[in-house]
Order: C-alpha cells, then sequence, then structure tokens
C-alpha cells in the first residue's frame, strides 16, 4: 500500500456536491482527504454524498474523522451521505457501532435522492 493514491473528483449535481473517492483512505491519505472535505463540511447546510464504490480500504483514522464529518453535518444542519461502500467496510463500520452515527447508502442514486429532500 506504500505507492497508494487516494483520488477524489468532486461534482455538483443539483447543489448536491458528489464526491468521488477511490484508493485507499489511510495513514498516507488521511491528510488529502481531510483537506478536501475539511471546507465543505464546515459550511451550514451544505449537502455533501460521498461515492465510494471505488474506495478500496479505510482505517480506523478515516472511519474516526468520517464519524467527525457526519457530527459536523449534522450540527450545521447539512447532509452527509456515504454510498457504495464495499462489504468488508461496511462489515468494520457496523462492528465498531457506527452504523448508528453514518449515513450508509447502497448506492449514490439513494444517497442523492436523500440529500435532494433536505
Amino acid at each position: 500500500m506504500a505507492n497508494a493514491v487516494l483520488t477524489t473528483q468532486i461534482e455538483n449535481r443539483d447543489g448536491i456536491q458528489l464526491v468521488h473517492v477511490a484508493g485507499p483512505l489511510d495513514s498516507m491519505t488521511h491528510d488529502q482527504f481531510k483537506e478536501l472535505l475539511d471546507p465543505m463540511v464546515n459550511h451550514p447546510h451544505v449537502r455533501i454524498v460521498l461515492d465510494c464504490e471505488n474506495l478500496s480500504y479505510v482505517n480506523s483514522k478515516g472511519l474516526a474523522l468520517l464519524g467527525r464529518y457526519q457530527r459536523i453535518t449534522i450540527q450545521n444542519l447539512s447532509f452527509l451521505g456515504i454510498a457504495a461502500l464495499n462489504r468488508r467496510i461496511v462489515k468494520t463500520i457496523e462492528l465498531l457501532g457506527m452504523s448508528k452515527l453514518v449515513k450508509l447508502y447502497p448506492t449514490v442514486e439513494e444517497a442523492m435522492k436523500a440529500a435532494a429532500v433536505l
């Protein structure tokens, strides 16, 4: 994983920030992900969907960051949906009891629909 790279692409769809994420979210890519998302989640009434279909791995630091972002968006009356995670990562989130905190959606389309009603 030493050479693994996290790539992101932001797309604005009807006022919803759709962030496509690919690669690992680990110690090497944590700061890059944080620099991208911090400014976004700190705005009130923002709607963000993370497309994680191509997210290959998330370590504990990355999971903690996702939980933190969920808390911030709730406080800011915003929306953060995490979509299309692979089953292994979802299982880890469930085992840690985080599934009650983070908003997980099986598909990007379902997350986008949920964000649209906010």
